[in-house]
């Protein structure tokens, strides 16, 4: 049977030390730590052991982690024989930006949904690497990873997470497509509502928005089109045409209320 991996993994070196972000691969993992699905285990490898957590990728269906494409796999592909880019990888940090439109850290993620904070920084461990402090490093990276499952957890079966807005000077939510059943459940009663030509009833979060179920949110819609991912809809809140993505929808509810398409008018006069 395949797992499914979450991992995060902190570094000896900072950005001065190698000349930059552009020089990811000479970072050198200190401790790379992991959580296996299939085990229900967490792992804590430093980097001469780093073979076996290659052999848990190997075994893998899904890689999960915050911005592990953007930072953690280009630092760890040294160390691999296998491809990253044969990996599964399920990047919290890009739905993230996705919905919000800008980069939000994990710390605010998870202080704002699950109630917890990471309890370090990623510098405070190439710190404790200088200091010799290992077993310091392996319990701040292997909370990471915990962190980083629960909030994967919530979105998976929330469909949205939580951070705190300086902008809005409040907690808002972030629509997230991280469960394989969401979108296509969403999708299906979508289809429904455009079969039936029966209005439908949505909870919409914008780019960011307040939080799922507010008065903002709520939308009453009647569906002229669909594609893969978005659908066109005549909106009764704003009184016009207006285009929603299918994965912003965090729940649909259809209506008694029956409408035609303007062809559909149009014919019948004929």
């Amino acid at each position: 049977m395949k797992d499914r991996i979450v991992f995060d993994l902190e570094t000896k070196k900072d950005f001065a030390e190698v000349g930059g972000r552009q020089n990811l691969e000479k970072l050198e993992v200190s401790v790379l730590s992991a959580y296996s699905y299939l085990k229900n285990k967490f792992y804590a490898f430093e980097e001469k052991d780093l073979w076996h957590f290659e052999e848990m990728l190997k075994n893998s269906s899904e890689v999960i982690g915050f911005n592990i494409t953007g930072f953690d796999l280009p630092v760890l592909r040294p160390y691999l024989k296998i491809s990253v880019a044969s990996l599964n990888v399920i990047d919290l940090m890009d739905d993230v930006v996705k919905g919000a439109g800008f980069r939000i850290s994990l710390d605010n993620l998870s202080e704002n949904t699950l109630g917890s904070k990471k309890s370090g920084h990623g510098l405070d461990a190439v710190k404790w690497f200088r200091e010799g402090k290992i077993e310091e490093i392996k319990k701040y990276c292997t909370q990471d990873v915990k962190l980083t499952r629960d909030l994967y957890e919530f979105g998976k079966q929330k469909g949205h997470v939580f951070f705190f807005s300086k902008e809005k000077m409040g907690k808002m939510s972030i629509p997230v497509n991280w469960g394989k059943a969401y979108t296509p459940t969403i999708r299906n009663i979508l289809s429904e509502a455009f079969r039936r030509r029966v209005s439908a009833n949505i909870d919409y979060v914008a780019r960011v928005s307040d939080s799922p179920g507010s008065p903002e949110n709520a939308r009453l819609v009647d569906i002229h089109n669909m594609t893969t991912d978005s659908f066109e809809a005549y909106c009764h809140l704003r009184k016009g045409m207006r285009i929603f993505k299918i994965d912003k929808v965090l729940s649909v509810e259809l209506t008694q209320n029956s409408y035609q398409l303007p062809s559909e008018m149009q014919s019948a006069l004929l």
